[in-house]
């Protein structure tokens, strides 16, 4: 909401800097900022266009004569289509400074002189969609004669000054002129002041044109509506106007204009009907499943059963509280007018506006909240700007299709609570003068006080209320800044944070990106990568069907971040994210949030240069980084990779789980080549890890030893295995039967192919002994290795080559 300061200056004084104004209401909890429309503007005056010529090279410019206040009229050559003598127009003189850095400078236009610009309100800074439509294309012309040589900037207020207030949810009072003025007041210690709108007593008739109803009440607990009669539709005064389109709305006429109005002056939604094209009813209530609404530009609109709609007999106006079709818009033949003020149920609003994607001013202050106790003097104050501006000849008295008093809140409180909770020592007379600063009425008995809020605070409910508002006004930065004795506040992670972060930290070494994307998935990405088979957590109301269910894995994203960057040719990626998936157990009505860290890679992860070649990503690469994660979480465990083919978007050759003394703490492998190809990204490589398991794991004691005094002895070990053993197997193997100077063991050779048994596979291995405390002699070490070599034989039938 931006507000302005000369229209808040109608209700109370105002000699603040709109720095100093934004700052101050700020502090008080509602964030603010400065807006100076305009401040590049220079040398725009009114001109006066005495007479006009066609120029003699041009089809459509025109050379003009245009009086600007000085001793002689000026000529400048415009080509807008509009350009007409004994207009009163927006000129540019030479030296004129515009938005966007464009200046204005005397020159030739083919040939003619032109000495400044007559301008269209778009090249003055009104953009295009909100100035009147009649001068969209063309130059701005002022209703009513101006003086020459004036400056145009009050007139059009294009250096209007404004505080760009961003409320939250619970203050939408302050979507209002009105609502503003008492927040801004309450700051200032100034209470504004306003005029009740009145009506000429003798228009005001029983007139009974139309039957109003409401048959869902328990979403409509107030609609008005009034008559005016024999009206003629109008243009609305500047001032108007200008107040408008700095509110970003687009004025249209005299009717239409002095609703909008009052929306911004009450933050109360008023809406205009033509009489004439009702069938003598207005009608609120809920829509049937598959009624349509035909809104302006051919747009159709399919209603539900929770659709709040305004009828009138079997024609659907509109969406109550959002937006109205042309059924029944007020235009220039419009001779009766019906207008409609209400307050509709909030949710409803906002479900229905969220369904059908119209969300608007007016349902965005229904959605939060409108003041039920101001609806009838907003209706009031908009019947009294259209019989100002389109005179009527007969205005009915407040029709009513259901009503219900507003209620003022009543909170009771104590001054030695409220202060104890602030920290402070205020007096009473401090404490009822904040609540008399907002409005509200006080009753002090003793200690005990008494607060009535008016309705327009319908935030408010409880005492806590009215400690939050002594505290807003007192001013958060004048709270003593103290400890609670007795307490001390450390700073510091916890040790699962510790452990994240580490692990985050160990991936940036190795080079890798880190992202972060949307919790939110569609359904088909939650099914993809679902490892944990876990119940979808699917939101109530989701924006749009890409985001409708928290992600239970982070691999989904990682894929959207590959195939964008590789839609781009960005082909090397090396990427990760650390962030919860949401793990819903069978039965359970809220996930389980559980940190993960997941990495992706593609491309190449060696580039080409004058002294290497290009090496693409594979499993080993990935697995080696993966290796190194888990080396630095210090666990006592033993980590296995294990061959897997149940992960149905993996590539079941090159895909296994990680485990650590066999509980499943991740998985790493390739993704599925049909997989890939539906999401149009080349081969890519993925891990997962699960944090919670890994910081669960007991951790291991590590002493720091001397480097070795005696030589090792090393064996190499050449079998003949078959290929559906796994190296862990053979390695593990080893280790057992290696004893106890067996300190390493590693395979440098995979060779399958010619001069090979079918189905099988050749595998050497590098086996490392050394005894720290002694050298050992190559009885031992054939001894041990004796015992790997049989137990290899035994158990696996290999054939030692």
């Amino acid at each position: 909401m931006k507000i302005s300061v000369n229209w808040l200056k109608e209700y109370i004084p105002v000699d603040h800097t709109v720095e100093e104004m934004a700052n101050k209401i700020s502090l008080t909890g509602i964030e603010s900022g400065p807006v100076k429309l305009g401040e590049e503007l220079t040398n725009l005056v009114v001109g006066h266009i005495t007479s006009i010529k066609s120029h003699p090279d041009s089809d459509h410019l025109k050379v003009c004569q245009v009086d600007v206040g000085e001793s002689e009229d000026i000529q400048i050559v415009c080509g807008a289509p509009n350009v007409a003598v004994d207009q009163y127009v927006i000129v540019a003189l030479h030296g004129a400074h515009l938005p966007n850095g464009v200046r204005i400078k005397r020159g030739k236009l083919r040939g003619q002189e032109s000495n400044g610009m007559i301008c269209g309100l778009d090249e003055v800074g009104v953009p295009a969609k909100y100035m009147p439509e009649e001068f969209e294309n063309g130059i701005y012309v002022f209703d009513q004669p101006q003086k020459p040589g004036v400056e145009v900037y009050d007139l059009l207020g294009l250096k209007e000054q404004m505080i760009d207030i961003d409320i939250t949810p619970n203050r939408a009072d302050t979507l209002g002129m009105h609502g503003a003025a008492w927040e801004i007041g309450a700051t200032y210690n100034e209470k504004p002041t306003f005029k009740k709108p009145e009506l000429d007593d003798s228009k005001v008739k029983d007139l009974t044109d139309i039957d109003v109803t409401v048959d869902a009440k328990d979403l409509v607990p107030d609609y008005l509506v009034r008559e005016l009669k024999d009206i003629k539709v109008t243009k609305s005064p500047l001032w108007m106007q200008r107040r408008l389109w700095n509110q970003n709305i687009r004025p249209v006429n005299s009717v239409v204009d002095a609703t909008n109005y009052v929306m911004i002056e009450y933050g109360q939604p008023v809406q205009a009907y033509d009489l004439d094209k009702l069938n003598q009813s207005l009608t609120v209530k809920l829509a049937n499943a598959g009624d349509k609404l035909n809104l302006a530009d051919d747009v159709e609109k399919t209603l539900t059963a929770n659709d709040l709609v305004v009828t009138s007999g079997d024609k659907i106006l509109g969406l109550a509280g959002i937006i109205n079709g042309p059924e029944a818009t007020v235009d220039e033949n419009t001779k009766n007018v019906v207008l409609e003020a209400g307050v509709f149920d909030g949710a409803s609003v906002r479900k229905t506006a969220q369904r059908h994607d119209l969300r608007d001013d007016a349902s965005n202050r229904f959605e939060k909240g409108v003041d039920n106790g101001i609806v009838e003097e907003a209706l009031t104050r908009a019947t009294q700007l259209v019989d100002q501006i389109s005179p009527a000849q007969e205005i009915s008295q407040t029709i009513v299709g259901n009503f219900t008093k507003a209620e003022p809140t009543v909170i009771k409180g104590s001054i030695d609570h409220i202060n104890h909770l602030m920290g402070l020592d205020l007096s009473a007379d401090e404490i009822v003068g904040i609540f008399d600063r907002l409005g509200f009425t006080s009753e002090l008995n003793g200690d005990a006080v008494t607060v009535t809020i008016p309705t327009r605070r319908w935030d408010m409910g409880i005492e806590a209320d009215l400690v939050e508002e002594v505290n807003r006004i007192y001013g958060y930065e004048n709270l003593p800044n103290t400890l609670p004795a007795g307490m001390e506040t450390r700073g510091g992670y916890s040790a699962k944070r510790e452990l994240s972060n580490k692990l985050r930290d160990i991936l940036l070494g190795e080079g890798m990106d880190e992202v972060i994307n949307f919790s939110l998935l569609s359904k088909q990405e939650v099914a993809d990568f679902n490892v944990n088979q876990t119940e979808y957590t699917k939101l109530l109301h989701p924006m749009t069907e890409d985001h409708e269910y928290l992600r239970n894995s982070l691999i989904p994203g990682l894929v959207r971040n590959v195939a964008y960057n590789q839609a781009r040719k960005n082909n090397d990626l090396s990427i990760f994210e650390q962030a919860r998936v949401f793990a819903r157990p069978t039965g359970q009505d809220r996930p389980n949030e559980i940190p993960y860290i997941s990495g992706a890679i593609s491309g190449n992860v060696v580039e080409d240069s004058w002294n290497t070649e290009p090496k693409q990503v594979d499993f080993y690469y990935v697995k080696g980084i993966v290796e190194e994660l888990l080396s630095f979480t210090n666990a006592d465990a033993d980590f296995t990779f294990v061959a897997t083919d149940e992960y149905t978007n993996m590539h079941p050759g090159q895909t296994a789980k990680i485990l650590a003394n066999d509980q499943v703490v991740g998985f790493i492998g390739k993704l599925h080549p049909d997989y890939q190809k539906k999401h149009s990204i080349t081969d890519t490589f993925v891990f997962e890890l699960n944090i919670n398991a890994l910081f669960g794991l007991n951790t291991k004691s590590v002493k720091a030893q001397s480097a070795p005094k005696y030589p090792a002895i090393t064996r190499d070990l050449a079998i003949l295995v078959n290929k559906d053993i796994q190296n862990s197997q053979i390695i593990n193997d080893i280790f057992v039967n290696g004893g106890k100077y067996l300190q390493d063991v590693n395979i440098f050779d995979v060779y399958e192919g010619k001069n090979i048994k079918q189905d099988h596979k050749s595998l050497g291995y590098h086996l490392v002994f050394l005894n720290p405390n002694d050298t050992l002699t190559d009885e031992e070490v054939e001894k041990a290795f004796s015992l790997v070599k049989d137990s290899l034989v035994q158990k696996f039938n290999v054939e030692i080559r």
